[in-house]
């Protein structure tokens, strides 16, 4: 309910401010005022038009999934409009008045001169235009390989962990990107392979086939996926039910050692949705203190409320490293760890981008990932 409220409100005043300064400020024709004002309000409006449609049988299949397509990339088009909109006009004002302190001001750079102004409601149109076709680019582009190598006297044998997060697969999702990614990581021939959450968006009936492709994802010491948010919003016990179901380790609240090695591994369910849920204590009960511990957190901020030596890794994901830029901003004042490698009080911790996005299919100045870590003895780290 809070996200129907929330979003709805957004909304709303998103379509009026961008409505108001596109379209309500020149000397556009009523014909083409009322089509711009439509696929501005569908932009805005497109996460709660998509709620509504994936709870209904209105849309199913293909056609569903190219509705869902089409209303994400414009809504990804409508936030970087509306982005770039607000800087023309902050950049405007600003020359202006630096022009009118200076006694060259004139009707001739007024920001209100609406001949003028048509020709940079054209420009700032055709910007946007352009960057929502990068941004798509990079949004369906494979996951580039990040690598990562962590040193511990702990780690009695070299070991890779593939990590891959928020995938949110959902029945929009194409099938051939998901076999796509689980043959790249397959690839990387890692010991073990884990998912750190967001993994489902959607009723897990409507997506069997998208599972069947990660039951294929394959590691001789185990696959182990653990909650997100989002599972949780679709049903945390069937997520649960159908990963196992597909030969992946569901970890919650619990861990074991890797292969009979020292290499203890352990999930909890997603902060922000299950918090009194967490229990560290019974999530490393067996664990022992020579052991090199992973603990696999949907969300980053788990890292504040570790004791010192509690852990020696923490693997997240959940930020998607801002998706599409400047909503970096945004999501950091919630998430201090936005994306890469942090130490924090003596723990490491690493925040993947994601493989997969949510809403628009599109990704600006936050790539997606694939996180290949390598841990290695302390003795074998190279002289710095």
């Amino acid at each position: 309910m809070f996200f129907f409220f929330a979003a709805l409100i957004i909304a709303i005043a998103c379509s009026a401010i961008t409505i108001k300064t596109l379209v309500g400020y020149s000397d556009l024709k009523i014909f083409y005022k009322i089509p711009a004002s439509i696929l501005i309000i569908l932009g805005w409006f497109a996460p709660l038009i998509m709620k509504f449609l994936s709870s209904t049988a209105i849309l199913s299949g293909n056609l569903y999934a190219t509705v869902s397509h089409l209303l994400y990339g414009l809504m990804g088009f409508v936030f970087i409009l509306f982005i770039a909109i607000m800087l023309r006009d902050i950049v405007w004002y600003i020359i202006y008045g630096i022009a009118k302190m200076t006694g060259r001001s004139g009707w001739h750079i007024h920001p209100k001169n609406l001949s003028l102004l048509g020709k940079a409601n054209c420009l700032v149109v055709l910007f946007s235009i352009a960057v929502s076709i990068y941004a798509l680019y990079h949004g369906y582009k494979q996951p580039e390989v990040r690598e990562l190598t962590f040193y511990s006297d702990k780690i009695a044998q070299d070991m890779t962990i593939a990590q891959i997060s928020d995938l949110h697969i959902n029945r929009a999702t194409p099938l051939l990107r998901i076999r796509q990614l689980v043959n790249d990581i397959n690839m990387l021939n890692p010991d073990v392979i884990v998912l750190t959450g967001d993994t489902i968006d959607d009723n897990v009936v409507l997506i069997e086939e998208h599972l069947k492709a990660l039951k294929e994802l394959s590691a001789p010491f185990g696959v182990y996926s653990i909650m997100g948010n989002h599972e949780f919003y679709n049903d945390i016990y069937a997520s649960k039910r159908v990963l196992n179901d597909h030969g992946l380790t569901f970890l919650f609240n619990g861990g074991l050692h890797i292969n009979n090695t020292n290499v203890f591994i352990a999930g909890i369910p997603d902060l922000g949705t299950m918090y009194e849920r967490v229990n560290l204590w019974r999530t490393l009960g067996k664990s022992e203190k020579k052991d090199y511990k992973i603990l696999l957190s949907h969300t980053p901020n788990i890292i504040d409320s570790l004791s010192p030596g509690l852990v020696d890794l923490v693997l997240s994901g959940h930020t998607h490293g801002g998706q599409i830029f400047p909503f970096h901003l945004f999501v950091k004042q919630a998430n201090r760890y936005l994306s890469g490698q942090f130490r924090v009080n003596g723990t490491d911790l690493f925040v993947s981008r994601g493989a997969g996005t949510w809403g628009p299919a599109m990704r600006l100045f936050a790539p997606a990932d694939i996180a290949l870590i390598h841990l290695k003895k302390k003795n074998k780290q190279p002289a710095s």
